[in-house]
């Protein structure tokens, strides 16, 4: 018996998650002038009564009729689809119900999407996009800020290593810079005006070789470099230690001495000042343009004097400071400049490097430029300069060294970065920015002088059999104070030194020699002027040789020009085949690889190149490994004759990339046919060869040095034919 009449009402049947379903129950009671109790029950489920998003239990007192209102909130998670919207009513022991078939609907931006909805995602989106726009507007900005735009390959610069010397970091960057010390050997200038940080250049360069044993001999004519042997206590100068990773701890002064230069013609002692680890600087500053230009070239010629022995790795490295002062234009003589030409040229095979430091380049022209790898270009206002760097790099790098900071600089190595230049941020120095005051070097001049006065005295002893060990050990230790700057101990040690030796001259009844210095004499210096002058001439004459008539001889020890030095990757230079054997020889079969391979072959290429040897450099091209490589090489040590290339060999050779093929084409030849050419050719083989050349021809470079020497062979025999004709009598009284 039906006693109860339920019905659902909902304003619509489509909803979206998070939104409030508002529906109404009416309730009918069908038995007349009885109320009853009715239970309702609400439920809101899914079509398969799985999940229950909402339920409501509630009771009322029902009389006749009676509506309800309620309202159901959507989570804001719930899954799209169809729900169940029921009304179950429990009264008088019987039951009754009601539904109503619901929509949820998920708008597209609130689809969820790997646990967030579409419109986070966009969201996500829009704020990387903006981002990515802002960083990339920034960044913009900060390169137009950016007084440096030139590209630079990271794995084509110094790397560190034993050798190798850190001196800054890449203008603008925080890469770190290195230099190979070895590459000093071909020396080094550094330019720049006054107040642009050329000096803070060489410097560091300095300081870091000390580090590495290097013996360093400065010619200084402002003694500037005496601050060298002190510590730095610049307040500017330490601030810029954390940005180089540098601590001020590591402020330092380095180990050597000062000699005021006072005599052009004084002979400098290598023995004497040459100590590995150590910085020996001459004060020049008292000297005359002139006079300068006379001691320079004194000192060149004592190292030729010297006789070094060859060295791979750079030893010694002579630095002149204000060397454009030994040109005419700034008053020099123009002798002093005529021997750094000449120790340019010379002084690499010895394991000695120059370094130039001028306010000015443009006017290092000719063989002095030629002979010089590493070039440093600091800020400049020379007009020369400026328009050099212009031609020679561009407008772009000549923007960039216009705005470049003090301290940093252009540095130009054929072996760096493809040969072209970069700008380094050269790091703050360990020593004293400020020069000793005239005082001290003239302290310094005193102590040294009495110490070689008490030494010449004991060499003396010596030799008339006096012990003077122990002597010798204590004026060691006054040494050591001099190059400390503690005169207070030297004179204690020299106070209580002098007495004693003069007892030693008592007790044999003898005086000592006074000690002199050496000094050259001018027509000495003059000598050595005009054999550089020869050479100058020379070295002139060979270079309008090599660039008209033809090139000069190529022997197995000819050195080519500085520019054309070939760096090999562990950090060795080849100047010549000799030095090119023993580096091949030596060489890990890992570093060889990196040298030839299907893409290149360096050594070939720098035989073509820089030697100018084609014949050597097709054998080497031809090499299948470096045993082969060694074996041309000998060929050309021992003055002998290579073996006429066969067809077979010239195809591989034109296939090559170094002598017009692609990459792609060259294939390394096997060891089968690296036989065939050592052996011998047999009667089939010559046949075959026949049929390869008949095949070749197709080839037109092949065809044409077949034709070539082809005509070359019947030239030759048709002279030979031809037989000689003896003049007649007539002809003969003609010629008389």
């Amino acid at each position: 018996v039906e006693a109860l009449l339920i019905e659902l009402q909902t304003p619509e049947n489509k909803y979206y998650p998070n939104d409030e379903i508002r529906f109404r129950t009416d309730l009918r009671n069908l038995l007349i002038d009885r109320p009853y109790s009715v239970r309702l029950l609400y439920t809101l489920q899914n079509l398969e009564g799985t999940t229950t998003i909402w339920s409501h239990e509630t009771n009322i007192q029902l009389n006749t009729q009676t509506s309800i209102f309620k309202n159901v909130k959507l989570p804001r998670d719930v899954q799209a689809g169809d729900y169940i919207l029921r009304v179950n009513a429990y009264y008088l022991g019987l039951y009754s119900t009601n539904s109503l078939l619901l929509s949820v609907k998920v708008p597209f931006f609130q689809i969820i999407l790997f646990g967030l909805p579409i419109w986070a995602w966009l969201l996500i989106i829009l704020f990387l996009i903006l981002c990515t726009i802002g960083v990339l507007y920034y960044r913009k900005m900060q390169e137009g800020k950016k007084k440096f735009h030139i590209k630079v390959d990271y794995k084509e610069l110094p790397q560190p290593g034993p050798r190798s010397i850190f001196v800054g970091k890449v203008a603008e960057t925080e890469h770190k810079t290195y230099f190979n010390l070895e590459q000093f050997k071909t020396h080094t200038i550094i330019a720049g005006s006054t107040g642009g940080g050329k000096s803070v250049s060489a410097q560091v360069i300095i300081e870091e070789a000390i580090l590495k044993d290097v013996a360093i001999l400065v010619f200084d004519p402002t003694a500037q470099w005496t601050g060298m042997l002190r510590k730095c206590q610049d307040k500017m100068m330490l601030a810029l230690y954390p940005f180089f990773g540098m601590k001020p701890a590591q402020a330092r002064g380095f180990n050597g001495n000062i000699r005021e230069i006072t005599d052009p013609y004084e002979i400098i002692d290598l023995n004497k000042y040459v100590k590995p680890g150590e910085i020996q600087v001459f004060a020049c500053h008292k000297l005359d343009p002139k006079d300068m230009d006379i001691f320079v070239a004194n000192s060149i010629r004592e190292v030729f004097h010297y006789g070094f022995d060859e060295s791979k790795k750079l030893r010694i490295m002579f630095v002149y400071d204000e060397v454009h002062r030994l040109l005419p234009k700034f008053g020099g003589s123009g002798q002093g400049f005529l021997q750094i030409e000449r120790a340019c040229r010379e002084y690499r095979k010895w394991g000695l490097g120059v370094m130039l430091v001028s306010q000015v380049l443009s006017d290092f022209v000719g063989t002095i430029k030629a002979n010089i790898n590493t070039e440093i270009q600091m800020r400049t206002r020379d007009e020369g300069d400026l328009e050099r760097i212009r031609q020679k790099y561009g407008e772009d790098v000549l923007r960039s060294l216009v705005k470049a900071t003090v301290g940093s600089g252009m540095v130009e190595n054929p072996a760096h970065n493809y040969g072209k230049p970069y700008f380094v941020a050269f790091r703050p120095l360990l020593h004293s920015t400020e020069r000793l005051t005239d005082d001290e070097i003239s302290q310094y001049e005193q102590y040294n002088a009495i110490i070689d006065n008490i030494l010449y005295s004991l060499n003396q002893l010596e030799k008339e059999g006096t012990d003077v060990f122990d002597l010798k050990l204590e004026l060691k230790l006054a040494v050591d104070k001099v190059k400390s700057g503690n005169f207070n101990m030297v004179k204690i040690y020299l106070d209580g030194l002098t007495p004693r030796i003069d007892k030693q001259w008592e007790k044999i009844g003898k005086k000592p020699k006074p000690y002199e210095k050496r000094r050259a004499s001018k027509e000495d210096i003059e000598a050595e002027v005009t054999k550089a002058q020869s050479e100058h001439e020379k070295a002139k004459s060979e270079e309008k040789k090599d660039d008209g008539e033809g090139k000069k001889e190529i022997t197995f020890t000819t050195d080519v020009a500085p520019g054309k030095i070939l760096n090999l990757v562990n950090g060795m230079l080849v100047v010549n085949l000799s030095s090119l054997y023993d580096e091949i020889s030596a060489m890990k079969d890992e570093d060889y690889a990196k040298h030839v391979n299907d893409q290149k072959n360096d050594f070939a290429k720098w035989i073509k190149e820089a030697v100018g040897d084609e014949e050597l450099a097709k054998h080497v091209s031809l090499a299948e490994n470096k045993e082969q490589v060694l074996k041309a090489l000998e060929v050309k040590k021992n003055n002998g004759k290579f073996e006429k290339l066969t067809q077979e060999q010239l195809k591989k050779l034109l296939s090559l990339p170094l002598w017009g093929g692609s990459a792609a084409a060259s294939t390394p030849a096997t060891a089968e046919s690296a036989t065939d050419q050592a052996a011998p050719p047999t009667q089939d083989q010559q046949t075959g060869s026949a049929q390869d050349a008949e095949q070749a021809s197709t080839t037109p470079s092949v065809a044409a040095h077949e034709e070539k020497e082809k005509a070359i062979a019947a030239k030759q025999e048709e002279k030979q034919k031809v037989p000689e004709e003896k003049p007649s009598e007539k002809d003969r009284k003609i010629t008389n």
